[in-house]
């Protein structure tokens, strides 16, 4: 398929490792031009040297927190700068957080607001007068099904994740005339090294091994594997490309079938 990405521009936050880096060596591979920021500058320069190197395209890394607006205005300046132009924003940022009720303190529910709610919302603010003024533009939020499907000691990630997913309706809604989709991307458990950091936490309120855990998650699932998180990215590509042009609002589970079919 012809994905009509060649050339385009994006966007990437939480770009230096995990399912952000597959999704920057998935547009790199398109022929896209890209910006990846994160907050550990080392990782970031390793994934820059790699999609440089399997690929020749440009790419601008920028050490970012995505908590700290003054910090995603540099993002975005720096890609405006370079490329004078954003086609596509991926907001990808997260953290690893499991636990229940009496597990979070009031610092680690507002930290993760800041993080995973505040950043989108201020990253796509930022982004969205460009798209604008040149007619069009894609933003992607990568939530998790989490905010679909509660679960027990995922109480932080699915509240922060259920108002991501509102927030994505809401705003393709106000933006659809501007010719901008807005969409989301709901990985499953994905075998990335932040899910590794979760299922050690899970791990000790349990009372059992990884491996146990990380087994139970496999026999859950109906294709019996986790998420790569290449097909996350794969997910992406759609929603970024031309066949997608016409597709706002909606959210996408990559999970192989697990919340739809433990309904």
């Amino acid at each position: 398929m012809n994905t009509g990405l060649q050339g385009k521009v994006a966007i990437i936050t939480g770009a230096s490792r995990g399912i952000g880096k597959a999704i920057a060596l998935a547009f790199a591979h398109e022929g896209m031009r890209l910006v990846i920021c994160a907050r550990g500058e080392e990782q970031l320069k390793i994934t820059e040297e790699e999609i440089k190197d399997r690929y020749h395209t440009e790419v601008v890394i920028v050490k970012a927190n995505t908590t700290r607006l003054n910090d995603i205005k540099r993002v975005v300046s720096k890609a405006i700068a370079k490329y004078k132009r954003i086609d596509i924003l991926v907001n990808n940022a997260g953290g690893a957080h499991m636990g229940g009720i009496f597990q979070f303190t009031d610092e680690d529910f507002e930290n993760h607001i800041h993080l995973k709610v505040l950043g989108y919302i201020r990253t796509a603010r930022e982004v969205i007068p460009y798209m604008q003024q040149q007619g069009g533009g894609r933003i992607i939020n990568i939530i998790g099904t989490a905010g679909k499907e509660p679960a027990p000691f995922m109480m932080l990630p699915g509240i922060t994740n259920g108002a991501l997913l509102n927030f994505t309706k809401a705003l393709a809604a106000e933006l659809a005339h501007h010719k901008i989709t807005v969409n989301a991307v709901n990985p499953g458990t994905t075998e990335t090294l932040l899910t590794e950091q979760t299922l050690s936490a899970k791990s000790i309120l349990q009372e059992k091994s990884i491996e146990e855990i990380k087994q139970a998650l496999i026999n859950s699932n109906p294709f019996e594997r986790l998420a790569k998180p290449e097909d996350v990215a794969s997910a992406v590509i759609f929603l970024s490309s031309d066949a997608a042009s016409f597709i706002s609002g909606i959210s996408v589970n990559v999970d192989g079938g697990t919340v739809c079919s433990s309904a």
